[in-house]
């Protein structure tokens, strides 16, 4: 009798595209970056703070120096970090330019909304037993246009400010476009701790092997098909 061979297991397939892959974790760092950035002007070297403490240990090694030429120290690692700050930004920029570009001209996988159409067309098509759960793929991939139209506004406000000081129109509305940047930051660092959790939360329930294929690109078929 010839014996039944098992079925060989099936070959894995691409989930998520190396350039996708790229785009997230590059944006990941450069975003992190900036709030780093940020971390140093507010707190670390916050002149408030830190040139008393400053002119403080000067004093005691019997070096005297007057509050302004302290804050005038302040001000120049101050500006280094913000020159740092928008080198990063324009690093920003030119990945979200990359993504509009992609979005406009890539393939169907490539495109964010090719691929949000694919999972609202799985919702309406899913039969009552599999309806909640396709509505929270539906409603997991859907907050990713709330994190592409915060990245948009940062971009955008960003790249005004960077220029505010050159161009009198900018600089008369410097003001307010600073303010809606720095809230916007505030929803991207929210939207940061959501999705942290969320993939952790992901990666330890239903979804084993999320993280390996964010980082691999590689997973078995049924996994993140979209």
């Amino acid at each position: 009798m010839t014996p039944t061979l098992a079925p060989a297991p099936a070959a894995p397939t691409k989930d998520y595209r190396a350039p996708l892959r790229v785009w997230h974790w590059v944006n990941a760092l450069l975003i992190s970056g900036q709030l780093l950035t940020i971390l140093f002007q507010k707190v670390i070297v916050n002149a408030r703070s830190a040139v008393p403490e400053f002119l403080a240990k000067l004093s005691r090694d019997h070096v005297t120096l007057t509050a302004q030429q302290g804050q005038a120290f302040a001000h120049i690692i101050s500006e280094r970090i913000w020159q740092w700050h928008i080198y990063m930004g324009l690093g920003l920029a030119a990945f979200w330019l990359l993504r509009v570009g992609q979005e406009l001209r890539g393939p169907a996988e490539m495109r964010y909304s090719a691929r949000l159409l694919e999972v609202a067309r799985r919702y309406r098509l899913a039969p009552a037993a599999g309806k909640s759960e396709a509505g929270k793929v539906l409603f997991a991939k859907s907050t990713y246009a709330v994190f592409y139209l915060l990245l948009t506004i940062m971009v955008i406000t960003g790249l005004l400010l960077t220029w505010a000081d050159e161009v009198a129109v900018l600089h008369n509305i410097e003001h307010p476009v600073k303010e809606v940047h720095n809230v916007t930051m505030y929803f991207i660092i929210a939207f940061f701790g959501v999705h942290v959790v969320g993939v952790v939360w992901a990666e330890l329930t239903k979804d084993h092997g999320l993280i390996s294929r964010m980082v691999g690109g590689v997973s078995q078929p049924g996994q993140g098909e979209v």
